[in-house]
């Protein structure tokens, strides 16, 4: 998201000096084929430069991160830069004199994103797993080459005339990165929130992705539709569409564990097979995602049409709106993934995220008043959908029947008893988990049904006694194999008892866990009566953080390395 918005600020105005924007659209399609191309031998580099630093364990979780986002930007840099002005420089291609209201970039926008969810799905169920990673970005990058062919050939328009530069409306530019926040940071949650009903498979994030991007690409395609001669992108229709983005972001919150029966309900189209619970998925996805992101595809042409009209300075005022939006963007998806949904938890970042938007539109509307005498009837309409946002978020919202019940991996019965029965066994489920929390990776709960037991995105990955057979002998073993052991390695804490009785053998000297979700933790101090105490054991070390990193940077040799696989079907 950086890329593209520095690449819309600066190639942006550039698309505004050049004598042929389709020719410069085609060399920018052309040098993303490249960089694109050349990323695989970038990340082989930087990971053997990372490597080489040692990683987290020497660098520090913090230093760690930092580097591991450098170097994730030094790959992503070259072709999201060029990416970012491909829009202002098709823009420019585009838009005539005759469309004051911008409506060719509504439908570019638009074609643009529902392409973008081809991809999603293409790449999500198809490409990455018959060609590989690397196959499927080569790929990419004969396409890119194929696209740019294609411009350079059609790109004999003459350049429109170099009109004097417009200054750019602070406001317009302000809620193109409020609203771009909002959306990212809703993205998050809906990536958190999902991931229970859809199985936390790689398959829910693609599935999401592409569902977000086809309601955007129609949003965008709608605007085409929406505005002509006859009517004009306002400020009053932005603060409409910031009403009716809050109210469907909350609807959704307020059907609360609705759609979490609806899942269970839904769980027989299974039976047909994999495409089965895909179908299943997007009806779910549809339901959460569509309308909201469907407006938020309105709302991005609506905002470079109130920047200007027809013409004039199309390329400079897109890139600067896309720039605006994308550092929104940028700055919803640190703050979600670093700060928000920890500190307050995804449910409460889903009402702010409403909060946000009913707020921008309230504030919208003010200005709208103060800069044209209108009658109030014009107003209900913003106010009323603001409103009713708000409302809906006094509902209960998600309970745990929606983030800790298994309803999505298929653990549950398909129940179609009477209302208080479900009634019942949602409360029932309720009742079990004594405790909760975002993490920086994932949900994570703990639930008494059985005897202690931890949930993981919606399925249980592990119980402190029904489990302990797998857990202290899968250390266990390996110890008794070998003839005298004295250092290991667990990968993943869970409950803390392979760590735990592995540290509690008398010639064992280290034990070094890694464990990726740091509210894990909680799990293993609650679990301390059958782990051994496992976290209090000077014995035992543990590290925040990807283990296969810590493999492959660590000095240290071990005698025993214990992983208790993952299930598959959440590969």
């Amino acid at each position: 998201m950086l890329g593209l918005g520095i690449g819309g600020i600066f190639l942006g105005r550039r698309s505004e000096n050049t004598a042929n924007p389709l020719a410069f659209y085609a060399k920018l399609e052309l040098f993303i084929a490249i960089s694109a191309a050349a990323s695989p031998l970038l990340v082989w580099t930087v990971r053997h430069l990372y490597i080489g630093m040692g990683g987290t364990q020497t660098l520090g979780l913090f230093i760690g991160t930092v580097v591991r986002l450098l170097f994730a930007a030094l790959i992503l840099a070259p072709p999201t830069f060029l990416m970012g002005g491909t829009l202002p420089a098709a823009a420019r291609a585009v838009v005539v004199r005759e469309d004051s209201e911008r409506r060719a970039i509504g439908f570019v926008y638009g074609a643009n994103t529902i392409g973008a969810v081809g991809g999603a799905l293409a790449g999500t169920f198809y490409f990455f797993e018959h060609f590989g990673n690397r196959n499927t970005i080569w790929l990419a990058a004969v396409i890119n080459i194929g696209i740019a062919s294609a411009a350079f050939a059609l790109s004999r328009r003459t350049a429109d005339p170099i009109l004097e530069k417009q200054a750019n409306p602070r406001f317009v530019l302000a809620a193109a990165a409020i609203v771009g926040f909002a959306f990212f940071l809703m993205e998050l949650v809906w990536y958190r929130m999902l991931a229970p009903l859809l199985g936390g498979s790689t398959f829910s994030f693609g599935l999401i992705l592409a569902v977000a991007l086809l309601g955007i690409g129609s949003g965008g395609l709608a605007y085409s539709l929406l505005f002509g001669r006859r009517r004009s992108a306002s400020v009053r229709f932005f603060a409409i569409t910031c009403a009716a983005e809050a109210f469907f972001i909350s609807l959704p919150f307020a059907l609360g564990d609705r759609i979490a029966i609806l899942t269970m309900l839904l769980r027989p189209l299974g039976t047909i097979g994999f495409y089965g619970h895909v179908l299943a998925w997007t009806g779910l996805c549809t339901i959460v995602i569509f309308p909201a992101a469907f407006i938020a595809g309105i709302q991005f042409p609506a905002l470079i049409a109130l920047l200007g009209k027809g013409t004039k300075q199309v390329g400079s005022q897109t890139g600067a709106a896309y720039a605006w939006n994308t550092a929104g963007a940028l700055a919803g998806s640190l703050a979600g993934g670093f700060g928000f949904i920890p500190t307050f938890t995804a449910p409460g970042v889903w009402k702010l995220v409403t909060l946000v938007l009913a707020g921008l539109s309230v504030i919208t509307l003010a200005v709208f008043i103060r800069k044209n005498s209108s009658s109030f009837s014009r107003m209900i309409l913003p106010i009323a959908l603001s409103m009713a946002a708000i409302a809906m978020l006094a509902a209960t919202g998600p309970t745990a029947f929606w983030r800790h019940s298994e309803v999505g991996v298929g653990h549950l019965s398909v129940y179609k008893g009477p209302p208080n029965e479900i009634r019942e066994l949602v409360q029932g489920i309720r009742r079990r988990i004594i405790w909760e929390a975002d993490g920086t990776e994932s949900s994570v709960a703990l639930s008494n049904a059985s005897g202690l037991a931890f949930i993981v995105n919606g399925r249980t990955d592990g119980n402190a006694t029904g489990d302990a057979g797998t857990q202290v002998m899968s250390g266990l073993i390996g110890a008794a194999l070998h003839p005298n052991p004295k250092k290991a390695f667990v990968i993943g804490l869970g409950t803390g008892s392979t760590a735990g009785w592995l540290a509690s053998i008398p010639s064992m000297e280290r034990v070094d866990v890694v464990e990726l979700e740091p509210a894990i933790v909680k799990v293993a101090k609650e679990c301390a009566p059958v782990n051994q105490n496992a976290l209090q054991n000077p014995k035992m070390h543990l590290m925040i953080g990807d283990a296969r990193e810590a493999l492959l940077t660590t000095r240290e040799k071990y005698d025993i390395v214990v992983s208790e696989p993952s299930n598959p079907f959440r590969a």
